[in-house]
């Protein structure tokens, strides 16, 4: 008795318009699941072609495997090129499945070397077909219903369609522990509640070769939700992809009821299909649905013409779309999405133009709720339309669908050519986008449904039309209705007087926006005043409006008769920033009435241990758009809770915004609680007091500041805090000194490190506190005692504490803190302990300067981190000091070997005097040394920043600077990047303590105006605004020298290839494609197709093989071809007709031989050409196409 082994396999041919199903393959779980049922070995692929191939390499594949493809009306060459190599260099048994093997017979068995078809469902006759494959009994095969094969002295049979499965519960359910490796986490989920479809649509697949319907019981399904929610709690769609969702309204209700209360235990929503009968018929289940989660339903549409709605046996009235989209706006539905089909059944041009302008209609009547796509009308097997196409006035150019993805039509009607259908796609398209736009510039979209769509995007990965064609093509608006979703507010959602208490937050970078460096600041159609524009450089969220007044009323005064005048006229100038996109509020920070209730909580009969302390680390938005906030990122107050931990305390850490602080703390026990520190720094410094205050009135838990920003707060900030203690230096030793105190009733005399207000109510101020001298000594980071979200895929290490240099703008080397390293030893064995706990994990950030420094440190890290891939695989970021890795640039190919893919070196300047003043020990030479090195060793991106605005900088500094990165860039092309930095006068840093040393002056020593985006101080010779100028000036020049690179053939092929392919990991660096892309967007889909290995260019492939190579074209026929001159243009090139018909057959579908041999008699023979000198003539224009970014070869 043969074991086998079973592969089910949906494979397709990677393109631009099918590059990777998204989609999980619901039919091969369903057959994993009953394969697996029966003790069978079982494994899912789904993707690219070359990689299923690899997937069969990696897995095993031999005479015993069976491997089952699914083929439907797209794939089919795909599958027919891929089962005969499956054949050829594995010889194992090849079945194949799905709803084009109605279609199929004889000659495609023949031809694909397959050993057999499985027409109709294939749970069980699949398992019949490996169980006699197990016996050594293959003639059976003949026995089993659906099965076509040969018999063993080379005669076909077919036995038509394996009957349908009636009652589907007796399926095993899919319990999402069998899945192809492509869909490991993703965040949706299909489902199929039944199968069949009841309508008899005439170009549909289903209701013309599906037979009766059945459906699953209500449980049956909810079970299998329930069990694979347990598998993947990440999930936050479920698609039900079934036509008999909404059939049965009790069952229906009985799945609204089911849905409703899972909800209540998992975050997510779900769409479904619905008939538009069904809808108008039952108008309440839609309600029902919604109120159950529904928010994306989608409804056959097909064209508008009644008479070609009936002709498709749709049997409903154009009227009826109409009272669906009521009826769904009613229900409260977000997303109502519909389909129409281009160039199908009697199309004329009339027709086309009715039904573009009804749907435009329906999209008006939306109001934002409507989005309507298109597709061409493909000839599906056995349908009637496919059966006698004559009858409905069309005519089947191309059957097979040779000249098409998807994205070409293969049918004329009476009136419309080909190219007429294709081009219709395309006006459609565009003037469905253009009529969205004007609705939303013209007001007609509800703020409540752009806010929904939002609220779907950003919490749940769904996004429309409306969203990702409309509404995110408004830069300002866009970022605008994301903070709205993370949770705050506009002017219009707060009363007259708690308006005042809330903190105005621009939500755009001042220094990312080149337009409010100039003169005049006009922004999104907005002239800004100077009084505008100073507003806006205060919308930093630090400020309350109520403080915002009294700090500018002073300088304003004048102009107003009392501070009540002034704050109305603020309030009116946040407006207007508001209504252009530029800012929203975040919430006040006071305590609420019903926080209060907290205080008062009933005591619990049992004596709680008051052992509970609460690190928080707040974040603004500012810092988020900044890209200074991430879950995990603030590695310094994890590891604090792992020390607080381990001397008894428990410790829990929150990241989140300051107005959630007091949302977060009440999820606790009051009588548990006995402290609560804040990590501050230079950024959240100022709303961290402002919360600090409010505990400590509202609730009198003691309060604890500590964090990079603690050894420079002075008196006013501990009195306005009243926080118990700043915490200075190292928070360890000191912390659970003062936690100890506390508890034992004990003042905070005796106690270093600290800053606090002893009983005579003096400031009392212990300096920095004693370091940790033995790193070694402390605690792994307990990243799971965080109560938010952490993104456990990537963790942030530390290697040591301290810095031995001591540059004059930078806050870490100004401190006294000895620098002291953790063995080698710890930090791999911390590295190993994350690895092995959290099975995600594949990225550490080093965020301490010193890694590099210590020569024998780094070479022992290097060999134990490389041993260390063996448990699994792992990158690593790191900073490093240009003078350590200059001495030995050989190192960095041993860093890669280990796991480096991303290095940060500070630059800072080119100008040697200007790297005196800086007191960076480094040079220009030394620069150029380790980013020559760091591309020869292959790190995948090294980024390095140039200060702006910084001692005594003048025009010749920046011109300097600017043409010294552009050499950057080249020396490595697709890996060097480089970013200004705003010299920012940093707390106990010599150019924050003595400006005047610099020729600076600090206008706004606290920072209230910029979050690191816009200056603080002048230079001698640049003022604030051309300070921001200079920071873009950098930004533009490094962007047009990669422009200019590109253009010239400086970035060669290699350097391109290089990053896309950087570019595809989870964290791989985006700078250079995100310009390349910018500049030529002819080049995404090309070299992402090559980055994946899914295809290849011509000039890589034996010119002897060539022939039997598929050329592939990465355009879309529809949008990229315009046919509005009377020939094809495509991307502005007019096409030769041999040209346009060259590209016709450039799907993958046909080898290079077979265009020419459909080709030649047309373009070759009456030209006096024989074949060979056709196939050369061919090669040569498809090496035309190939260097113009066009396409791609592919070998099956």
């Amino acid at each position: 008795m043969k074991t086998i082994n079973l592969k089910l396999m949906l494979i397709h041919r990677g393109t631009r318009t099918h590059s990777i199903t998204q989609i999980e393959p619901i039919g091969h779980m369903s057959l994993a699941e009953m394969m697996a049922s029966k003790g069978i070995e079982v494994a899912v692929f789904s993707g690219e072609l070359l990689k299923g191939l690899e997937f069969l390499k990696t897995d095993g594949c031999d005479v015993n495997t069976v491997v089952a493809l699914y083929c439907d009306y797209e794939n089919q060459s795909a599958i027919e090129s891929f089962s005969q190599e499956i054949k050829k260099r594995y010889g194992a048994y090849v079945f194949i499945g799905g709803p084009q093997t109605v279609g199929l017979g004889e000659g495609f068995l023949r031809t694909s070397r397959a050993d057999g078809i499985a027409r109709g469902e294939g749970e069980y006759s699949l398992y019949e077909i490996i169980r006699n494959i197990e016996n050594e009994d293959e003639e059976n095969w003949e026995k089993i219903p659906g099965m076509c094969s040969f018999r063993k002295d080379g005669t076909y049979y077919d036995n038509g369609i394996y009957p349908a499965i009636e009652n589907l519960d007796e399926l095993p359910i899919i319990t999402g522990k069998i899945k192809s490796s492509q869909h490991q986490g993703i965040n949706h989920m299909a489902v199929m509640s039944g199968r069949g479809c009841p309508f008899h649509c005439s170009f549909c697949y289903e209701g013309a070769n599906s037979k009766n319907v059945r459906r699953r019981s209500v449980e049956n399904v909810m079970k299998e939700i329930r069990c694979r929610l347990a598998q993947n709690p990440n999930v936050k769609y479920i698609f039900f992809g079934d036509d008999t969702f909404t059939l049965d309204k009790e069952r229906v209700k009985d799945f609204c009821e089911q849905l409703k209360e899972l909800r209540k235990e998992h975050d997510f929503v779900w769409f479904a299909d619905a008939h538009v009968n069904i809808v108008i018929k039952y108008p309440e289940i839609v309600k029902m649905m919604v109120e159950a989660g529904l928010v994306r339903m989608q409804i056959g549409i097909e064209s508008c013409n009644q008479h070609i709605i009936d002709i498709y046996n749709k049997k409903i009235k154009r009227e009826g779309l109409f009272e669906v989209v009521e009826i769904c706006k009613k229900a409260g539905l977000p997303q109502l999405v519909g389909n129409i089909i281009i160039g199908g059944a009697l199309e004329t041009r009339e027709t086309l133009d009715y039904t573009f302008n009804t749907v435009n209609e329906m999209i008006r009547a939306g109001r934002g709720m409507v989005e309507v796509v298109s597709t061409f009308y493909m000839p599906f097997p056995e349908t009637a339309m496919s059966k006698n196409p004559e009858a409905f006035g069309i005519f089947v150019k191309d059957e097979a669908a040779l000249t098409s993805v998807g994205d070409f039509p293969v049918i004329e009607t009476e009136t419309l050519s080909i190219e007429e259908i294709c081009a219709a796609r395309n006006e459609f398209f565009e003037e469905n986008i253009k009529l969205m736009q004007k609705m939303l510039r013209d007001g007609e979209i509800p703020d409540e449904v752009i806010l929904e769509s939002y609220a779907l995007s950003e919490k749940y990965s769904l996004s429309g039309m409306w969203q990702g064609l409309v509404y995110s093509r408004y830069p300002y608006f866009d970022a605008q209705y994301k903070a709205r979703i993370r949770g705050d507010k506009l002017i219009k959602d707060y009363d007259t007087e708690t308006v005042f208490e809330t903190h105005p937050q621009r939500i755009a970078l001042l220094s990312l926006t080149p337009e409010l460096a100039e003169e005049i600041p006009i922004l999104n159609g907005f002239v800004y005043s100077p009084f505008e524009f100073e507003v806006l450089t205060y919308t930093s969220g630090k400020l309350t409006i109520n403080e915002m007044a009294e700090l500018l009323f002073k300088k304003h005064e004048q102009n107003f008769g009392d501070l009540h005048e002034f704050k109305c006229y603020l309030l009116e100038t946040i407006k207007k920033l508001e209504s252009v996109g530029m800012c929203v509020l975040s919430g006040s920070l006071k305590a609420k009435d019903e926080d209060k209730e907290w205080v008062k909580q009933e005591k619990t009969v049992e004596s709680k241990v008051k052992n509970k302390v609460i690190l928080f680390k707040l974040s603004t938005i500012g810092m988020e758009i900044a890209g200074f906030s991430r879950n995990g990122a603030f590695l310094g107050i994890y590891g604090l809770a792992s020390y607080l931990d381990s001397k008894g305390y428990d410790a829990t850490v929150c990241e989140c915004r300051p107005d959630q602080t007091i949302d977060f703390l009440k999820k606790f026990n009051r009588e548990e609680v006995c402290g609560i520190g804040f990590s501050v720094d230079f950024e959240n410094k100022h709303v961290a007091k402002k919360v600090s205050a409010t505990i400590t009135e509202t609730f009198n838990i003691p309060v604890l500041v500590g964090g990079p920003e603690a050894i420079s707060l002075n008196e006013d900030y501990l009195r306005q805090s009243k926080a118990c203690a700043i915490v200075r230096g190292e928070g360890e030793l000191a912390m659970v000194r003062v936690l100890d105190a506390l508890k034992e009733n004990k003042n905070l005399d005796d106690i270093p490190g600290i800053f606090y207000i002893n009983e005579k109510n003096e400031c009392i101020d212990r300096g920095e506190g004693p370091v940790i001298e033995n790193l070694d000594d402390l605690p792994f980071p307990a990243y799971d005692k965080s109560m938010t979200p952490i993104d456990y895929s990537s963790l942030y290490l530390m290697s040591s504490r301290g810095c031995p240099y001591h540059c004059v703008f930078c806050h870490e080397g100004a401190l006294k803190r000895p620098m002291r390293q953790r063995s080698v030893a710890n930090v791999i064995a911390e590295m190993r302990h994350f690895l092995l706990k959290y099975p995600e994990l594949n990225y550490f950030n080093f965020c301490d300067d010193t890694l590099v420094t210590n020569p024998k440190w780094l070479d022992d890290f290097c060999r134990e981190a490389k041993a260390l891939q063996a448990i699994k695989p792992f990158q690593f970021y790191c900073e490093a000091d240009v003078v350590s890795l200059s001495r030995r640039p050989e190192v960095l190919e041993v860093m890669v070997d280990a796991g480096l893919n991303r290095l940060q070196i500070g630059i800072e300047s080119v100008d040697k005097d200007m790297l005196k003043i800086y007191r960076k020990n480094i040079s220009p030479e030394m620069v150029e040394t380790v980013v020559k090195a760091a591309y020869d060793a292959g790190v995948q991106q090294v980024f390095g920043a140039l200060l702006v605005g910084g001692p005594f900088e003048n025009r010749e500094h920046i011109e300097k600077n600017k043409a010294f990165g552009a050499k950057l860039l080249r020396l490595g092309p697709g890996m060097m990047e480089i970013a200004p930095s705003i010299v920012m006068p940093y707390p106990m840093t010599d150019i924050g303590l003595h400006p005047e040393k610099y020729g600076l002056t600090i206008y706004d020593e606290q920072g209230l105006g910029s979050i690191s985006d816009y200056p603080i101080m002048d230079s001698e010779t640049m003022d604030r605004r051309e300070i921001m100028g200079a920071y873009q000036e950098y930004l533009q020049s490094f962007v047009d020298e990669v422009k200019v690179m590109l253009n010239d053939g400086d970035l060669k092929h290699e350097d391109i290839l290089r990053c896309y392919k950087k570019a595809m990991g989870a964290r791989g660096p985006k700078y250079w494609i995100n310009i390349i892309s910018h500049h030529k967007p002819t080049l995404t889909a090309y070299y992402t197709m090559l980055a994946r290995e899914s295809a290849s260019r011509i000039v890589d492939v034996n010119p002897v093989e060539l022939p039997n190579w598929r050329p592939q074209r990465m355009i879309e026929m529809w949008r990229d071809v315009d046919f509005s001159e009377g020939y094809p243009v495509l991307w502005g090139e007019a096409l030769s007709p041999f040209e346009y018909e060259v590209m016709k057959y450039c799907t993958g579908k046909s080898t290079i031989k077979t265009v020419a041999e459909i080709f030649y008699d047309r373009f070759g023979k009456p030209f006096g050409e024989n074949f060979d000198e056709f196939m050369e003539r061919l090669i040569e224009t498809l090496k035309v196409f190939d260097k113009k970014y066009w396409l791609l070869v592919v070998p099956f």
